[in-house]
């Protein structure tokens, strides 16, 4: 915090303030502890908005309540918002034919009080050239818009995803040191945002010094240990059918 400070002072840095990726308390209190900090960059989306474990909502409203202005990081969630399952993308263009999946994304983020920017990543020229278009002359969401956004969640939390808690009970002993539970999260993004690209990313990041889901030898001790009772095995060879090439 001190050396960010002093680089204020001598005018290298403009404004100074912080990336956050914990829970809204811990976010409360650090910044009742650095009140001098500026601004505060938060992951959010409307699909993280009121996820218990990214907490959009809950650390956006401690931002606005100690009046920290906010960057957004993940408005289009690595990219997952922008793909989605052709039940959602045929949502989105019944509201509106002539604009991309992603834009909806990228506009729920711009749509709130207090923003500084949005950064959305963009990896060719098509993306940014779309992004601008919406973008140049922004016009934040209206309520008819925010209602389908509301439907879409709707969709994305009934869809049935690998029930893993990340307990990793069943990780210890497994003789393959398979990281079960970062492969199912890598899974369970294709079965919501149907992103196989992007599940495939996460899924090698998965197995990084570890066992591939094809590694799995069946001897069950992961089964015996998990408390929501998956069947891990068979689930494993289902992964491994999808995310291996």
């Amino acid at each position: 915090w001190d050396y960010m400070l002093k680089l204020k002072e001598r005018g290298i840095a403009k404004h100074v303030g912080f990336s956050f990726h914990d829970s809204a308390e811990v976010l409360d209190r650090t910044l009742t502890d650095h009140p001098e900090m500026e601004f505060v960059q938060l992951q959010i989306n409307y699909a993280d908005w009121d996820s218990a474990n990214v907490q959009s909502r809950a650390c956006y409203e401690v931002a606005r309540k100690h009046n920290k202005p906010v960057l957004i990081m993940e408005p289009v969630k690595g990219g997952s918002l922008a793909t989605m399952t052709p039940d959602i993308q045929a949502k989105f263009k019944a509201a509106n034919p002539d604009v991309s999946v992603s834009s909806w994304a990228v506009r729920f983020a711009a749509s709130l009080d207090g923003i500084v920017t949005v950064l959305s990543g963009m990896s060719d020229l098509q993306q940014m050239e779309d992004n601008t278009s919406y973008m140049e002359h922004f016009r934040p969401l209206n309520d008819s818009e925010r209602a389908t956004i509301d439907e879409v969640v709707k969709i994305l939390n009934s869809i049935p995803t690998i029930p893993c808690t990340a307990c990793r009970y069943c990780v210890d002993g497994c003789p393959m040191q398979i990281n079960i539970p970062a492969i199912f999260s890598a899974y369970n993004t294709y079965l919501v945002y149907g992103s196989l690209q992007g599940a495939k990313n996460s899924y090698k990041n998965a197995i990084k010094d570890h066992g591939m889901a094809s590694s799995c030898v069946h001897c069950l001790q992961c089964e015996a240990q998990c408390p929501q009772k998956i069947n891990i095995t068979e689930r494993l060879k289902e992964i491994a059918k999808v995310l291996e090439d």
